[in-house]
């Protein structure tokens, strides 16, 4: 009988030190790292809706970036299959490349001669592009000064040519059809980075993008604040009230009388 005692005492030790050892390697980690996570989780619910706003911006990038492809290539095919021309895409971006040649007088800010035609096509085309923003760029080589005496032209450094170019393309745009507030100006230096692109130099940039807006913060809640409890007006103490007042005794002048 008390070996059998004996076993079941042990088996209750054993029992309570895998309960113990449970709870201090096992549950109170967990309990630890569960709070972190409650703690966290108003974090990974934001993350996770901004996440899903992007996957449905990609979406709609995508739904948008196909049809649009084939309409740009279908209207270029002529300066594409020329070498003049090239239609690309990048990330969520349309990006049309121009050689200088089709649009502009070398050294020059003046159309050439001949671009009427390609000008008016390529304000067909970019018109459709209401909702879009159009970066309208170029890209050429410093000019250098022209003439002489006072038919003298200035030169011009790549960068100021470039800037002077688009502001003309835009005006252009804008006076055939293309919406103003989806044109903007861009200039870019006489030489950029390796980015493999067929015209690398020498060129007018469009680039079309959807518009950046700006991400809606949620309010967060506003806590309540509860008013201050009001002082426990404490009696001011005085001096008449701190201490009794001490009467005074009367001294009298006259001597005392003697006494027989």
């Amino acid at each position: 009988m008390k070996i059998v005692t004996y076993i079941l005492i042990g088996l209750l030790v054993i029992t309570l030190a895998g309960g113990a050892y449970f709870f201090l390697a096992v549950h109170a980690p967990m309990a630890v790292d569960y709070e972190k996570l409650k703690q966290g989780q108003p974090e990974y619910d934001k993350a996770r809706k901004e996440l899903s706003k992007f996957k449905e911006r990609e979406k709609q990038d995508a739904a948008w970036i196909g049809p649009a492809m084939e309409t740009l290539k279908s209207g270029l095919a002529n300066d594409i299959s020329a070498g003049k021309a090239e239609v690309t895409t990048t990330g969520s971006r349309i990006i049309i490349n121009i050689a200088e040649g089709v649009l502009y007088t070398p050294m020059s800010v003046t159309f050439a001669r001949d671009s009427k035609p390609a000008l008016d096509n390529l304000a067909s085309l970019l018109k459709e592009f209401k909702d879009k923003e159009i970066f309208a760029g170029n890209m050429t080589q410093p000019a250098p000064a022209q003439g002489k005496g006072r038919k003298k032209v200035p030169a011009k450094d790549a960068r100021s040519l470039a800037a002077a170019r688009s502001t003309e393309l835009v005006k252009y745009l804008e006076k055939n059809g293309v919406p103003a507030e989806a044109l903007i100006a861009a200039s870019y230096p006489a030489r950029l980075p390796e980015r493999g692109f067929k015209i690398r130099e020498k060129k007018t940039v469009i680039i079309i993008s959807t518009p950046a807006t700006a991400a809606t913060e949620t309010p967060s809640p506003k806590q309540e604040t509860r008013p201050a409890p009001a002082a426990k007006s404490t009696p001011t103490v005085t001096s008449e009230s701190a201490a009794p007042q001490l009467k005074s005794i009367p001294i009298s002048t006259v001597p005392p009388k003697k006494v027989p």
